[in-house]
């Protein structure tokens, strides 16, 4: 062996490692990158559902009832799951408050919505209503579906986590 031959550089070799070197830091950069992405859509497109309920005075001291779902995140939501409990009761349906409170719900004017469905931003489903003149609730009513009345929710993400709402006047 030539002993100038062992003693020199061979630039080439540290050339390609250098260069197999830097690839893998950008692929692992990528990756890193693609996963950070991921994680911050995933907070900014998160759903809030929440509850509002609108209450008024009406003729007689009667109280007029709005409950609404609304969507005020930043991220659609998708319901896939509703449980109600009212007055002892398990409704299947927001349809079946009205009857399980013992209120004639033939007069058709008490409303109530289906809550099991997707909601964009910004959306609001009603839950039930009880507005309408006619179809004010008693204070008896009232009290008797403030004290009650339990609604939970359980919705997910467009990533497919998953959330509950609930509203209990407790």
């Amino acid at each position: 062996m030539d002993p100038q031959n062992i003693k020199s550089i061979h630039w080439e070799k540290w050339t390609a490692v250098s260069t197999v070197v830097m690839a893998l830091c950008a692929l692992v950069t990528s990756v890193w990158q693609g996963y950070s992405f991921q994680q911050h859509n995933k907070l900014s497109l998160r759903p809030y559902l929440e509850f509002e309920a609108n209450m008024d005075p009406a003729a007689d001291g009667r109280t007029a009832l709005v409950l609404l779902v609304n969507n005020n995140g930043l991220g659609p939501a998708e319901v896939t799951n509703v449980s109600i409990e009212v007055a002892g009761q398990r409704p299947q349906t927001a349809h079946g408050i009205w009857p399980a409170l013992g209120i004639d719900n033939t007069k058709m004017c008490f409303g109530a919505g289906n809550v099991a469905r997707f909601y964009k931003v910004g959306d609001r489903q009603m839950v039930i209503r009880a507005a309408d003149e006619p179809c004010t609730l008693t204070q008896a009513q009232f009290d008797q579906l403030l004290k009650t009345l339990k609604i939970t929710l359980h919705y997910k993400s467009l990533y497919g986590e998953e959330f509950v709402a609930s509203w209990a006047n407790e």
